[in-house]
């Protein structure tokens, strides 16, 4: 009897120190955390130099290149050449590098200020996903998502769009989650559905990956559209002109990339049977090259919104995706087999992670050892909180899940192309959907 009251009293004295620790656990201190930690990452990166040098790595030159190209424009050295040119000349969509020009035409800054403002976006991301977790000792678990992150990811620091993605999807997640935009019994305020709808169509002028996600969020509404009409309209409106001016410029549909084509024959053509990535990619581009100069070609006309100077190359651009998906489908047809092998290779890569590069400044933040550790830390937290939005989601129809959210994310990438940089995204995702999914604290 007395062991039992001795038992049942440590069970109080435990829930009293955990009421306790809760009321000092306020929502505030974990910005504050937050705070503390974009400062830390400022002084990291600094440290490692990244801020002083001005030269770019590998796609990051292009998106600085364009990323100039509209400063001049918002400088007003700009006409229908110039514009078109900056429109059509990318294999990304538009709005990152307007974002960037304009903050460099307006600062005339540099390389290492816009790599700052990227730490700048990818923060403010963390701010409006952890602002989506109700429970105040689940915002400091965010914080420990973003440590991992921070660490063990080596390419939000940039000029790369991903780190804008981030913002816009944390900012839409914040909405969703705060008001139960696609719940059921849940109407909403249309102008929530409204703001939802511009920041993911945004998200999509931003990065191609995205668009699998919207088209999801865009049926949800759809099966809603009593109350969440708002949203399929300030999509529309804001998506609509630029995939309507792409269906202008390219032959075939190719909504936000141009690049979809490519990739598909990196991962699947008949090289990969005997020779290693590098030299298969060789063999893979000289062979479009061949059957293009053989007379393997569509004399497409050009669009009106294309500039005469740059006709054929595009022209040339459009004969080679419609190549490079010809053979992509010739290997798959040949081997099916060997295409669905090299698409869980290309799932396990991503698992597996990179590390750090040797020879390459932006390879490593920290160490090899701690940043893959970091990286493996943050997949357990995203695998985690999967398991845990995919227990507590109500799985209908009509509802938003973190989990199908996840899935659509990931989708792209295994199909056409398998890349890191995308990826850390969905492990943000599931990580703070998870948190998202928490019960709402007492009151």
């Amino acid at each position: 009897m007395q062991a039992e009251t001795s038992s049942s009293n440590d069970v109080s004295a435990v829930k009293e120190m955990a009421h306790a620790a809760a009321h000092y656990i306020k929502p505030g201190g974990s910005f504050v955390l937050l705070g503390i930690a974009f400062v830390l990452t400022l002084a990291m990166l600094a440290r490692n130099g990244i801020f002083g040098v001005i030269e770019t790595f590998s796609d990051e030159h292009d998106h600085f290149k364009r990323s100039m190209m509209f400063a001049n424009i918002v400088r007003g050295n700009a006409n229908l050449e110039t514009i078109g040119t900056f429109y059509a000349g990318g294999i990304w969509p538009p709005l990152y590098p307007m974002l960037m020009g304009s903050i460099q035409a307006l600062t005339n800054c540099g390389v290492g200020f816009l790599r700052g403002i990227n730490v700048l976006l990818t923060y403010g991301g963390f701010g409006f996903l952890i602002a989506a977790i109700a429970q105040p000792w689940g915002r400091y678990i965010g914080i420990v998502v973003v440590a991992l992150f921070v660490v063990g990811t080596h390419y939000y620091f940039q000029i790369r769009p991903e780190s804008l993605v981030l913002l816009l999807l944390g900012a839409a997640t914040f909405l969703i989650v705060k008001y139960r935009l696609f719940s059921i019994g849940t109407h909403g305020q249309p102008s929530r559905y409204l703001v939802c709808g511009v920041l993911f169509a945004m998200a999509c002028l931003t990065h191609a990956f995205i668009a699998v996600l919207a088209i999801y969020l865009v049926i949800l509404a759809l099966i809603g559209i009593r109350y969440r009409f708002h949203f399929v309209v300030a999509f529309a409106l804001i998506a609509g002109p630029y995939v309507a001016a792409q269906a202008m410029i390219h032959s075939g549909v190719v909504l936000f990339a141009t690049t979809a084509e490519e990739n598909l024959a990196r991962n699947n053509n008949v090289f990969l049977r005997n020779y290693e990535r590098p030299r298969a990619d060789e063999l893979l581009f000289a062979e479009m090259e061949r059957r293009y100069k053989a007379g393997d070609k569509v004399a497409y006309p050009r669009p009106m919104l294309l500039p005469q100077g740059r006709y054929e190359q595009w022209l040339h651009d459009e004969n080679k995706r419609r190549i490079f998906k010809e053979m992509a489908m010739e290997e798959v047809r040949a081997d099916p087999a060997g295409a669905a092998i090299r698409s869980m290779q290309r799932a396990t890569g991503l698992i597996g992670g990179e590390g750090c590069v040797p020879g390459q400044r932006y390879g490593c933040n920290v160490g090899p050892k701690l940043d893959l550790m970091a990286f493996y830390g943050l997949e357990l937290m995203a695998l985690i909180g999967l398991i845990y939005a995919a227990r507590s989601e109500r799985m209908r129809v009509s509802s938003f899940s973190f989990a199908l959210a996840c899935v659509a994310l990931l989708a792209p990438m295994i199909v056409t192309q398998a890349v890191e940089r995308q990826f850390v995204i969905v492990l943000v995702l599931a990580s703070f959907g998870g948190l998202a999914r928490l019960q709402s604290p007492r009151t």
